[in-house]
């Protein structure tokens, strides 16, 4: 028998009421009472702080409701800054109006009002780029985490005496990931609610081997940026709080990554206080992983134009692929290409050295371009040059040498492509010395 969690009718309720909520006037500045889309809720939102709690006194109920909110947003702020900054520590001083201008919006999850009293959890929502900007200013962080474009789901495993369980029943396993609470978390979770849909999509079998085409299948059916098993043993009659837990948990990106960890829970406690431990260690460390590979320079964005040799078929797709996953790039512009050279725009923040860095990465090679041979005398200068350049490297070859690459400044050596493939114009009408088409914008983070 399928498991189907039934959210309660009072929470559906009160999802309604806050809906329904009029847009209130606030601090100056704020844009205050916007709600985003339904589908979206905090707890698949990085740039959203959720349960604020505020607690204020005074003679006017307008006037403290408008001081509430402020604190909320100044709280908010320091938390967000914690979650996304390495380490952690104080934010810069901003205030009241600089950290309004970066709130997208707010919902009151609770209040009490009497006359001289407010007393509330409020939760903020920011304006993702409006806080990139604020943490590379006078005072902030040197380089920040980005988070997630989407959540990740999250699937709960259990075997036990031999038996693959995910969607078949109840596991305590799993019904601590459905009370989970929403949190503090750079990596937002969503736990699948078990329809018949999600077990055609993927079996328990399909989601520990790994198989592609089924965590695809779920991670689609959920739009989320991949997937997170967590597996664990367990008896049949139920976690041993004297034993502890161990869980192997691995996450899986739509661009092939693959990151696998194993969490330790220490024994004591009740049951179920053993499962939740289980579930706040599981999500700490899909967090820290996140943190490990996906921290960026902060600072304005720049430009720059980048030549990206191409010597087979697939060169330009995987090439995109590879930039999506780049954090440090926020936009990637086409400019033209031909059978042989794409030219592109890059957007990105920090300096070339730590771009060099992050494209490494994802198996991309970037110095600057060889000087270009001079032409003859009288020859017209070409439209566009580009002063870097962006090679594929072999799978696997980059990421290793992440740490060690060398200074971005040194001139390239000759472009280092994928294996052979089949050249540019095989099977196609494309001839030698087609002039570049001009394919327009293409931004980098919806590239599949």
């Amino acid at each position: 028998m399928l498991h189907r969690r039934r959210a309660p009718l009072l929470a559906g309720l009160a999802a309604m009421s806050t809906a329904l909520v009029l847009t209130m006037t606030g601090p100056a500045g704020a844009q205050t009472g916007t709600l985003p889309p339904a589908a979206v809720s905090s707890a698949a939102d990085p740039f959203a702080v959720s349960g604020v709690n505020v607690d204020i006194s005074g003679g006017n109920p307008t006037t403290i409701r408008d001081q509430a909110i402020r604190e909320a947003q100044a709280k908010a702020w320091a938390e967000l800054y914690r979650r996304l900054v390495p380490g952690g520590g104080n934010p810069p001083r901003l205030s009241d109006n600089e950290i309004a201008r970066m709130v997208q919006g707010f919902e009151i999850d609770e209040e009490k009002v009497s006359g001289s009293r407010y007393v509330g959890a409020i939760t903020v929502r920011f304006r993702p780029n409006a806080v990139r900007d604020a943490l590379g200013q006078s005072g902030g962080a040197a380089q920040y985490v980005e988070p997630p474009s989407r959540p990740f789901v999250i699937l709960p495993v259990t075997q036990s005496d031999g038996r693959t369980i995910l969607w078949q029943d109840r596991t305590p396993w799993r019904a601590a990931w459905e009370a989970r609470q929403s949190a503090a978390s750079l990596v937002p979770l969503v736990v699948p609610d078990g329809e018949l849909s999600d077990a055609q999509a993927i079996s328990g079998e399909d989601a520990i081997a790994g198989n592609s085409e089924a965590l695809s299948r779920i991670a689609q059916a959920y739009k989320a940026g991949g997937v997170v098993v967590a597996r664990t043993d367990m008896p049949a009659n139920g976690p041993d709080p004297a034993r502890g837990l161990t869980v192997d948990v691995t996450r899986y990106g739509l661009d092939g990554t693959r990151d696998s960890q194993t969490v330790q829970v220490k024994s004591g406690g009740s049951a179920d206080e053993l499962m939740n431990r289980a579930v706040a260690a599981v999500g700490t460390q899909i967090d820290d992983s996140w943190r490990r590979q996906h921290t960026t320079a902060t600072g304005p964005e720049q430009n720059t134009i980048v030549s990206v040799p191409l010597t087979a078929v697939n060169d330009w797709v995987e090439t995109r692929k590879r930039l999506s996953a780049v954090a440090a790039v926020s936009r990637t512009s086409l400019m033209s290409i031909s059978r042989n050279e794409a030219l592109i725009t890059l957007t990105y923040r920090g300096d070339p050295d730590q771009l060099a860095q992050a494209l490494a990465r994802q198996d991309l090679g970037f110095a600057r371009s060889a000087a270009a041979p001079a032409g003859y005398p009288g020859a017209p200068l070409p439209v566009q040059s580009a002063d870097w350049q962006l090679t594929l490297l072999p799978r696997g070859s980059g990421a290793a040498s992440a740490g060690a690459v060398p200074s971005a400044a040194s001139p390239m050596a000759s472009p280092t492509s994928l294996a052979p493939s089949a050249p540019m114009d095989a099977g196609g009408p494309a001839t030698m010395g087609a002039p570049p088409r001009n394919l327009g914008t293409l931004p980098a983070k919806s590239i599949p």
